[in-house]
């Protein structure tokens, strides 16, 4: 008995015992200086997208004819024209530039990414000119033309479901010795919202190119919007705008188009979904590349960039007004994707709610043209997909309704929303 007692006696000893510490490494020599590693690459990689950013025209604005409001300006920015076709395109510029800037990225490295498909695209395009590869992880939805714009940039595609991408991306980096950029944790580090006064390297802040443009228009008599509206993706760009508008004084006020069942709007509102998962809440398809959470639950700095507090104010857009909005864009000549079909059923609520109390001789509300509608020329914007894919939503005859509503209000005015939801609800899930 006394033998046992001593064995374990002996036993807690060893476990309790503190072991032996490792030698440290003393500190740096005082009096000697250490270079560090070689910046030659980097240097040479910013310079490039310097020189990309110099070829990055002014995507141009054009105003919508609202004969139904017709003390109204609806300017859109066609961010369509740039060079990957998408608003990506500076995003994906100032999401490399910040990676370069930090140290991310290097001659060897393999960068990965989470998308559903337009930051894939400007991202490769932006890992091609500074010679590094790219790994997209899409959802395995993707459209076959996303599939092909995306590849032509030399870029490999990763295909997961749409709720599992993020982790992929993040597991595929660390298990590769890569860098995963992390489009919704690190757009409010890489978005600019800082002038660039008359400094030859501009910023790339879309808001800063807004003014710039409607204060060089003569004919434009409000030279700052009454109203920015925008969905979110990963938030970065709706941020960095208010951001910007915040700290310069700006009256505009912005405001947050959120697709109907995102989770988005909840957090920006009020905070929900920041430490409890919404993923049941979802439906599918909703409107692609937008109003999405990658784990359902929002971290700031980890799973979005959504800065809740320079919001003043949360829409909520129904997924078939937004999809009915494309097809009446497209039969008015104007190319967008589904978050122009957001952005267009909120901008004529607000117009309906607010033009008459404005004290500017015009209402002036923007947004921005992020995609092409051509993209979605199998889904969003096909009737036989809408109708099967969007059932729950109504399918056509709810779709057919909505653009209904829409095209009598650009005639005589009206709140989409209010009339809307009376009139086609009884097809939909609301």
């Amino acid at each position: 008995m006394w033998a046992l007692f001593s064995l374990l006696f002996s036993f807690v000893i060893i476990l309790v015992s503190p072991q032996p510490q490792q030698p440290q490494q003393p500190l740096l020599a005082a009096g000697r200086s250490f270079l560090m590693p070689d910046d030659t690459w980097r240097r040479e990689a910013i310079k490039t997208l310097w020189e990309e950013r110099q070829k990055m025209i002014y995507t141009p604005l054009f105003k919508f004819n609202y004969p139904g409001l017709p003390t109204v300006d609806l300017i859109f920015k066609n961010e369509t024209a740039s060079r990957t076709e998408t608003l990506k395109h500076r995003y994906a510029w100032a999401l490399m530039m910040w990676a370069l800037v930090e140290g991310h990225i290097g001659p060897n490295t393999t960068v990965y990414e989470a998308s559903s498909g337009n930051t894939a695209a400007s991202l490769a395009f932006m890992c091609q000119l500074v010679k590094v590869r790219f790994i997209a992880v899409c959802p395995d939805t993707l459209e076959d033309k996303k599939f092909a714009h995306i590849t032509k940039y030399g870029a490999n595609i990763q295909k997961a479901p749409n709720a599992k991408r993020w982790n992929v991306a993040q597991e595929m980096a660390a298990s590769s010795n890569g860098f995963f950029m992390n489009q919704f944790g690190n757009a409010d580090k890489a978005e600019e919202f800082h002038e660039s006064g008359t400094y030859s390297l501009e910023s790339v802040n879309v808001f800063h190119e807004f003014l710039a443009q409607l204060d060089a228009d003569p004919n434009q008599l409000v030279k700052q919007p009454d109203y920015f509206i925008m969905p979110v993706g990963t938030g970065g760009t709706l941020s960095s705008v208010g951001k910007y508008v915040k700290k310069y004084g700006i009256a505009t006020r912005i405001i947050f188009a959120d697709t109907q069942y995102s989770l988005m709007g909840d957090y920006a509102f009020s905070g929900r979904f920041s430490n409890v998962s919404g993923q049941n809440f979802v439906i599918s398809p909703g409107m692609a590349g937008i109003g999405t959470l990658p784990t359902g639950i929002a971290v700031k700095g980890k799973t979005t960039s959504l800065d809740r507090g320079v919001i003043d104010r949360v829409m909520k857009i129904p997924d078939m007004a937004s999809t009915a909005a494309m097809g009446v864009l497209q039969r008015l000549g104007i190319n967008g994707g589904t978050s122009s079909g957001v952005n267009f059923v909120a901008m004529l609520s607000i117009a309906a709610n607010e033009a008459s109390k404005d004290p500017h001789p015009r209402l002036t509300l923007s947004t921005l043209l992020a995609d092409p509608g051509t993209f979605y020329t199998a889904s969003y914007l096909n009737r036989t997909w809408i109708n099967e894919e969007m059932a729950a939503h109504g399918g056509l005859l709810a779709y057919d309704c909505w653009r209904d509503v829409l095209e009598n209000i650009l005639q005589v005015g009206g709140d989409p929303l209010v009339i809307g939801i009376q009139r086609c609800q009884s097809a939909a899930i609301f």
